[in-house]
């Protein structure tokens, strides 16, 4: 067991003799990293400028590097407005005016929501208001009527008391009947919606006969006015004094092939700390409506100069007529015969037929003499 041991160490050691003898062979063919025999350094682009130039053009050259990125950025279009428009009054929507897409204008009827137990209500008010105001009119009548016998000590006077309560509980009774009725003028009038701006039906949340609750709310549309969409970028921080409201910027629009020009209306009050940026705002007119929200924009700092107008076309000059040398005749141009006109031949009209004559009857021979007939 004790010899079986020894020869498994002396086979580890020769293995570890050998590998060590194979690193230092593998070193010893690697080229030294400097100085004779070491390979030659790979060629690097030069990213600033042509060639490898001196350190005043590679610093003027990434300057304008930098300066040309802040000049120019991408934001997105986002829309000034936009609400959610639901129910007043909870009930059943009986009318919804508009699909995604429609155009809407202020003050339009967007939809309505079922109103008749409002309408109940109200005329259920208006019945308790003419009881009250007839109550109150007989009791001040009968009031009057007391108060004259009290004071000529004909009447008691707790009987005159009585009919001050139901005065005054007349009076409490109108009150409460206009208060009723005034909720109910509302209910009715909240079952019917009005669009609040003028602008596009973004999305339809809710169909006619679905019931539209006020707690939770029920969205039933969503408007959006795009007819001045806000245009948001980003540029770092470095930009902030050389950018100030009213500015002009270049907005070029890839998906429509679009080119506008925007004004500067908002800069964020703070520089975000992770990205070291500021937020800039632009307003972009849209009266056309061709720019949705959501699209990409190119910003480009400052207003783009117009294009150049096309030049005038001029007419070309009519070829001179060449004059031959003196002493010299040119052979006049023969112009080709005119091709001859074939006349159609006459038709020849057929003569006039010479109307038939009745001829005359030939007379019958005499007979010859002597001859019997």
């Amino acid at each position: 067991m004790q010899r079986l041991r020894t020869l498994l160490i002396v086979a580890v050691a020769a293995l570890a003799l050998g590998a060590c003898k194979k690193s230092k062979e593998g070193k010893a063919e690697l080229p030294p990293a400097s100085g004779e025999g070491a390979a030659p350094l790979p060629d690097l682009p030069d990213l600033v400028g042509s060639g490898s130039g001196s350190g005043s053009a590679s610093g003027t050259g990434s300057a304008d590097l930098a300066a040309d990125t802040e000049s120019k950025t991408t934001g997105s279009l986002v829309a000034r407005a936009q609400v959610t428009i639901g129910a007043k009054a909870g009930g059943t929507l009986t009318m919804i005016g508009f699909d995604e897409g429609d155009v809407v204008k202020k003050g339009d009827v967007l939809f309505r929501v079922d109103a008749r137990d409002a309408t109940l209500m109200r005329k259920q008010a208006q019945t308790q208001l003419d009881s009250a105001n007839l109550q109150l009119k007989t009791a001040k009548r009968e009031y009057e009527r007391i108060k004259a016998l009290v004071d000529q000590n004909a009447a008691p006077r707790v009987q005159l008391d009585a009919l001050d309560s139901q005065v005054q509980g007349a009076q409490l009774a109108i009150a409460a009947a206009k208060n009723t009725l005034a909720m109910s003028s509302k209910q009715i009038s909240d079952a019917t919606v009005r669009s609040p701006m003028t602008g596009i039906v973004l999305a339809k949340l809710m169909n006619v006969g679905e019931y539209a609750t006020l707690m939770p709310p029920s969205p039933v549309l969503i408007l959006q006015d795009q007819s001045v969409l806000d245009l948001e970028f980003n540029l770092p921080e470095r930009s902030l004094a050389a950018i100030h409201l009213k500015d002009k910027v270049t907005v070029s629009i890839p998906a429509l092939g679009v080119t506008r020009v925007a004004e500067i209306t908002e800069i964020s009050p703070m520089v975000n700390p992770v990205t070291r940026t500021l937020k800039f705002t632009a307003a972009l007119v849209n009266k056309d409506g061709a720019l949705k929200p959501g699209l990409m924009a190119e910003v480009t700092l400052g207003e783009a100069p117009p294009a150049p107008e096309p030049a005038p076309e001029t007419p070309e000059p009519a070829p001179e007529p060449t004059t031959p040398p003196p002493g010299k005749t040119t052979p006049p141009v023969k112009q080709p015969p005119a091709p001859a006109v074939k006349k159609a031949p006459a038709k020849k009209q057929p003569a006039a037929k010479a109307p038939a004559t009745a001829k005359a009857p030939t007379p019958a021979p005499a007979p010859a003499e002597g001859v019997a007939p």
